[in-house]
């Protein structure tokens, strides 16, 4: 398709087009001729991507950059890439501090190798009282422990609540990760090879986003509701 076209497909308009292929976001189009350049599906899923973060998550270019890069790295396995697009959801509206994620720029957290080595150049959270919670709580779920953004923000999170002089224990962590992973097991379907990796990312950091919006949402109503019924006369 012509540029026109691309524009017309995706609602991103021919001037922001050509600023995302200036700034390495999107690929250049093939050329036709010495004045036509033709576009394909590859672009069409890029920029459907771009838009989505654009649109609901007010991500910068620069950490959309940073999810483009990745996305172009065929060094990076599917579940890695996964772990980004985790981080980039997290980032853009999950309620959480900046203080609890990644510096922008700094390296990605990386999956560990069986020998436990790390094996693409993450670091490690230093261990303090609430990683051996999160280590706990992990370990009395069953669940793997890997470096990652949500384990990392659980970390910083819970010395926030600590400090604000809220309970922070291991039955409570362990508590609510069992009744998320009720709702969560139902959320989380197969991906398969027959999607591009943008049409991946999409999928993955939209769904956090809406499954995220809901759960604090949800939390809320929960929370304001036991507050009203724990204020009523009783008989």
């Amino acid at each position: 398709m012509k540029l026109s076209a691309l524009a017309a497909a995706t609602g991103v308009s021919t001037a922001s087009i050509k600023y995302y292929i200036h700034e390495g976001l999107l690929p250049p189009g093939r050329k036709k001729n010495a004045t036509t350049a033709v576009y394909d599906d590859s672009h069409l899923h890029r920029l459907t991507l771009i838009r989505w973060l654009r649109d609901e998550l007010s991500i910068p270019i620069t950490g959309i950059a940073e999810l483009t890069r990745a996305i172009d790295d065929d060094s990076l396995s599917t579940i890695e890439l996964m772990g980004i697009c985790q981080e980039l959801a997290l980032r853009g509206n999950s309620g959480l501090p900046a203080s609890a994620l990644r510096a922008l720029g700094s390296a990605h957290y990386a999956l560990k190798s069986t020998t436990g080595d790390d094996i693409t150049g993450g670091t490690a959270t230093p261990p303090d009282r609430f990683d051996e919670i999160v280590d706990e709580a992990l370990d009395r779920l069953g669940w793997p422990d890997e470096e990652s953004a949500a384990r990392t923000a659980l970390t910083r999170v819970l010395a926030m609540t600590d400090a604000a002089g809220y309970r922070v224990d291991i039955d409570s962590v362990v508590a609510q990760c069992r009744a998320i992973a009720s709702v969560a097991r139902d959320n989380i379907r197969p991906i398969g090879p027959e999607l591009s990796r943008d049409e991946v990312c999409l999928r993955v950091i939209r769904g956090i986003t809406m499954h995220n919006r809901q759960l604090i949402a949800t939390s809320a109503l929960t929370h304001a509701s036991l507050s009203i019924l724990a204020r009523q006369p009783r008989d």
